[in-house]
């Protein structure tokens, strides 16, 4: 009597597009994908790299590279310090499906970090985007780490992010996106 081999049937996953702003945004993008999602999830997330600049490019990179595949949700991270700008042509093609949800940094990415971390002092509400960078790179990742998602690693461990999701609510925003 031959054994019969069950054929296995994947199922269809459930596919999320993430782009953010800069190679900053990427690298955490990824270390959090990486603490977060596991390859038996019901759902891939795929992390780009803006152009940086205008959240305007942002977007318009996001349209390019949903139009190439079939992604099921679209999200794009970019810092709250410049405001996104959209004409009627760029809006209608935000909300073509799937819809470009935004996701949004106060007042920079560093901002984020440095809210995440309780840096002493630091109020995301009234700090500038240049006071974060040089805080944030001169006190825990330096500016030639900031794009290795392994160096986010030892100061963004699962326990801390699960811990400051819920008085940062943009962190909530961001781990919602990604299904967390």
């Amino acid at each position: 009597m031959a054994l019969r081999r069950k054929k296995l049937i994947k199922g269809i996953k459930t596919t999320i597009l993430i782009v953010g702003e800069g190679p900053t945004e990427k690298a955490f993008l990824q270390h959090l994908r990486e603490l977060y999602i596991n390859r038996n999830d019901e759902f891939v997330i795929k992390v780009e790299c803006g152009t940086g600049g205008a959240p305007c490019s942002v977007v318009q990179r996001a349209i390019r590279l949903r139009g190439g595949r079939a992604y099921d949700k679209c999200y794009v991270l970019f810092d709250a310090d410049r405001p996104l700008e959209t004409d009627y042509k760029l809006s209608d093609r935000m909300n073509k499906r799937p819809r470009i949800e935004i996701l949004k940094a106060t007042p920079c990415i560093e901002g984020l970090f440095l809210a995440v971390l309780k840096h002493p002092g630091f109020s995301q509400a009234n700090a500038s985007s240049s006071r974060c960078r040089r805080e944030f790179y001169d006190k825990y990742i330096s500016a030639d780490k900031k794009t290795d998602k392994r160096a986010y690693g030892d100061k963004f461990s699962r326990a801390l992010l699960d811990g400051r999701r819920t008085n940062v609510s943009e962190l909530d925003l961001i781990l919602k996106a990604m299904q967390v």
